[in-house]
């Protein structure tokens, strides 16, 4: 593996949108729906430690971008077939529609979560994923 051919900086860039996006999600555009599909009630999501969750959940998009990065770069690059914005966007929206979306629909039907909680979750890695990939692909 060539991990010199991966920008380090895109990649923790990369993260940091992951997040930012995640806060935008489930707060103000679906955070209420989700928290129904989630069966958490207000008392619930205020006694939560915000500062191990916020955290935890960094670190995550974070391995998620290291990995992406590894899947475009590490491997080798095709001089002929640079990656691109195009593409990466394409990569990133393939891996979540093609990965994300059913294994953790697969995951919600077993323990009997709601569609629209489903959908939630998986549409949000699918955005942010696509996010990821335009931002790994554009900034080499």
């Amino acid at each position: 593996m060539d991990f010199s051919a991966i920008n380090w900086l895109a990649v923790v860039v990369s993260a940091v949108a992951f997040f930012a996006l995640g806060a935008i999600w489930y707060g103000p555009l679906f955070g209420k729906a989700w928290q129904k599909g989630a069966g958490l009630s207000d008392e619930e999501i205020k006694s939560a430690n915000m500062g191990k969750l916020f955290g935890s959940a960094f670190v995550f998009a974070l391995i998620i971008c290291v990995g992406m990065a590894i899947f475009f770069f590490g491997f080798g690059t095709d001089p002929e077939n640079p990656m691109t914005l195009t593409s990466g966007a394409m990569m990133g929206l393939m891996t979540g529609i093609f990965f994300i979306l059913p294994s953790t629909c697969m995951n919600y039907l077993f323990a009997r979560k709601p569609a629209s909680f489903m959908l939630i979750d998986s549409f949000y890695h699918i955005v942010a994923y696509t996010m990821v990939g335009v931002i790994l692909g554009a900034w080499q």
